[in-house]
């Protein structure tokens, strides 16, 4: 029996989600330090660098990191594996992926 891991449907949808969330924080935050609109449908003259720019950077930037690491963890298929059930030897196999590195194959 086949286990899909971390390859679903949803993980895509918020993988994807959370970098164009955090592109517009940080896109907005970073506006709001040069003093101009860098996209023209993202108005940020209210917001003041001092502390919302700064806050909003800061939550872009941590949007980034997670959805770097949701598509990390797509890439390299962590959970990912299958069952062995066999009823002659009366054995039961679990095997998955892990994250990269020595113990990458998880029995």
């Amino acid at each position: 029996e086949q286990v899909v891991g971390s390859r679903r449907l949803s993980n895509y949808w918020w993988a994807s989600v959370i970098f164009l969330g955090a592109f517009g924080f940080f896109i907005v935050g970073l506006s709001s330090y040069l003093g101009f609109n860098l996209l023209p449908f993202l108005n940020a003259s209210d917001i003041t660098f001092f502390p919302q720019g700064l806050v909003m950077c800061f939550y872009g930037l941590v949007g980034f990191l997670l959805s770097l690491y949701l598509w990390l963890i797509i890439l390299w298929s962590v959970g990912e594996g299958y069952n062995e059930f066999n009823k002659k030897d009366g054995t039961f196999c679990i095997f998955r992926r892990g994250f990269p590195g020595k113990n990458r194959r998880i029995q």
